[in-house]
């Protein structure tokens, strides 16, 4: 009994059937894990300049206070508005004054660091990454003068 060309090419095909549908089965976890570390790391580095730029505001606003508690207060102030609803930041800042001189002389600085904690747990792990930004401002030469 002959058989006929269209059985015979459908043998030969019949073997790779379905093939597409299996390698994509195999390849979408795959695919979505790349997917979610990019994510990570995309929301890593947006947190990392959000604190970054918390703590050029809160040194700023510590370079213009008189004394220390006070500079340290307006750092944690700026800081947390910087910050607002992305994560309750620590604040730690240092003035600076050049030795053996007035308040109101030049050279001295504030130097300021705010850690945050960024939760990842939107990405499935429940992990938390900290974050360190700093800054070091000179103070105002013409700062707050108590009246």
């Amino acid at each position: 009994m002959p058989v006929s060309r269209r059985a015979s090419v459908h043998r030969r095909d019949g073997g790779e059937r379905g093939s597409l549908s299996a390698e994509t089965v195999l390849l979408a976890p795959v695919f979505l894990l790349f997917l979610l570390f990019l994510v990570g790391a995309g929301r890593l580095v947006e947190a990392q300049g959000e604190v970054n730029g918390a703590a050029r505001d809160a040194a700023r606003a510590a370079s213009v206070e008189r004394t220390g508690a006070e500079a340290e207060a307006a750092a944690a102030e700026a800081a947390e508005t910087s910050l607002e609803g992305a994560c309750e930041p620590q604040v730690t800042s240092t003035m600076t004054l050049p030795a053996g001189e007035d308040d109101d002389r030049e050279g001295g600085q504030v130097r300021v660091e705010v850690t945050c904690s960024l939760d990842l747990g939107f990405l499935g792990f429940g992990a938390a990454k900290e974050i360190r930004g700093d800054s070091v401002v000179p103070l105002e030469r013409f700062r707050r003068v108590e009246e």
